[in-house]
């Protein structure tokens, strides 16, 4: 369910077991609600509780792709300086929304319905504008004091509950219990909703890109509700559009002048690569990719023969795969993506020497890129090489990709350095928001220390972080006492 709709989702939630709200008080203004700081805080929360319950796809080429358009746009809106961060979730279903502090995420089904970057595009200036408009603040004034972990788990709960086809849970619930404010509400959110379509194309015009598909895309999701089970998509669920706001978002995108956008590469190849990566049965894929390719039935050459290479090694299919990769380099620009279709086809024929060539010119050109190194560093691991893939490792720029914590924590492993793999296993199971195993591996990594100060230093301090962090999880999980009880 989408966070501007946050209200619904807080009533829905009172009806979980450990769960208690007071009712919200309609008159706070959205400043005093959340600082940025808290919000940052709330937002983090939230990634890390959203992990345990729905899979964030991690892969570095989709996320610098979707931080990248994300962040083109973001520098168009009314305040380029909010922070922001755009993140893919596993999830055929088409939706999108976001989370204070600038977080926002797209199902992956989303992405995969688009037929331009544009449409891509809109979606994303329509989130940012709920965002720099103030929108989630405002909407957030129910639950005003809660912590960070307990707003964060009712977020995600009314997510997991739109995603389930039930938001409607939610609306009965409200109806039930406030019949009087649920109308003031509705409205309040139609009016983000119509704000967010005339913000968000003025951004999504200001960046280059083509206002019109911003009410095409609705219409066409409109049209195709009867392909759909309960009979409209996700977000058209959560994201109200009416025959009148789509009629007004055409009205507004045609005093914009008419542009030819062609899409961007990438585009197409990070849809190919999404398409790999969520399909469960790649051997039928590949099957109908070359029989589409055969056919000449694609949009972008690059894209299907990409994303044949890419699959065919996934499935340990070498053949042709070097054609598709040799086409690829004499007919597009170099790509850090095509150089790892290289290094994986030489894994792949045992060629070890070959590959760790072509991952370390290639990191010559790119040094510290995280595609680059992540991929490498896990090649190298599942070669019991810990001590170069720790090198690799220890060049990439901060991340919060829990994955890096993971090869970290391995590489130091190998090395023999078990207090420090201790301390990247805690990150890695804290960005997974496992806080409880996160303590628990800084308890371990802590026992390792001997005469290293600094780095206990760090450990007791992580230590001390995440306690509170993990006091704070349990509180909110806690029912919350009523003064009935006291009676």
């Amino acid at each position: 369910m989408i966070m501007h709709h946050y209200f619904f989702i807080i009533l829905w939630a009172i009806c979980l077991p450990c769960v208690a709200i007071e009712l919200p008080d309609m008159g706070i203004s959205a400043n005093s609600v959340l600082s940025q700081a808290e919000e940052q805080k709330l937002g983090k929360t939230f990634i890390r509780q959203l992990r345990r319950q729905m899979e964030i796809i991690d892969d570095a080429q989709i996320n610098n792709y979707i931080n990248a358009l994300g962040h083109r746009l973001a520098s168009y809106s009314n305040n380029p300086a909010q922070p922001f961060r755009f993140f893919v979730i596993k999830e055929p279903s088409i939706n999108a929304f976001a989370v204070p502090g600038g977080f926002i995420g797209v199902h992956s089904g989303l992405i995969l319905t688009t037929r331009s970057e544009s449409e891509l595009a809109s979606v994303l200036a329509h989130e940012i504008a709920h965002v720099t408009q103030r929108h989630i603040a405002r909407s957030i004034e129910a639950s005003q004091r809660l912590s960070a972990p307990a707003l964060a788990a009712l977020i995600i709960a009314g997510i997991i509950a739109g995603a389930a086809g039930a938001p409607q849970v939610g609306e009965a619930a409200l109806v039930a219990m406030m019949a009087s404010q649920v109308q003031m509400q509705i409205n309040f959110t139609r009016t983000h909703e119509k704000e967010a379509d005339r913000v968000g194309m003025q951004i999504l015009a200001n960046a280059g890109f083509e206002p019109r598909d911003m009410p095409n895309f609705f219409d066409r999701l409109q049209a195709s509700t009867r392909y759909y089970e309960g009979g409209v998509p996700d977000f058209l669920r959560t994201h109200p559009v009416t025959t009148d706001r789509i009629a007004e978002a055409h009205d507004r995108a045609e005093k914009y002048p008419h542009r030819f956008i062609t899409d961007s590469p990438l585009y197409h190849l990070m849809r190919a690569q999404l398409v790999v990566l969520t399909t469960n049965n790649k051997p039928k894929l590949l099957k109908k990719l070359k029989k589409m390719f055969n056919a000449g039935h694609y949009r972008d050459e690059r894209a299907i023969r990409y994303a044949i290479a890419n699959i065919s090694l996934a499935t340990r299919q070498t053949d042709n795969v070097q054609t598709q990769i040799d086409w690829l380099f004499k007919n597009d620009s170099d790509r850090i993506i095509y150089r790892l279709l290289k290094a994986h086809l030489a894994w792949l024929k045992n060629n070890d020497a070959k590959a760790m060539q072509i991952y370390e010119q290639a990191l010559q050109i790119y040094p510290g890129d995280q595609i680059l190194s992540l991929d490498y560093a896990e090649k190298l691991l599942q070669n019991d090489l810990g001590e170069k893939a720790q090198a690799v490792l220890l060049k990439i720029p901060s991340t919060s990709n829990p994955n890096y914590y993971r090869l970290l924590a391995r590489a130091y492993q190998l090395t023999g350095t078990l207090a420090k793999a201790h301390l990247a296993l805690a990150e890695n199971h804290y960005l997974m928001g496992e806080t409880r195993q996160a303590v628990e591996q800084l308890k371990l990594a802590r026992k390792k220390i001997k005469q290293d100060f600094y780095l206990a230093s760090r450990i007791d301090a992580r230590y001390n972080e995440l306690q509170v962090e993990l006091l704070e999880e349990q509180k909110a999980s806690q029912p919350k006492k009523s003064e009935s009880d006291d009676n």
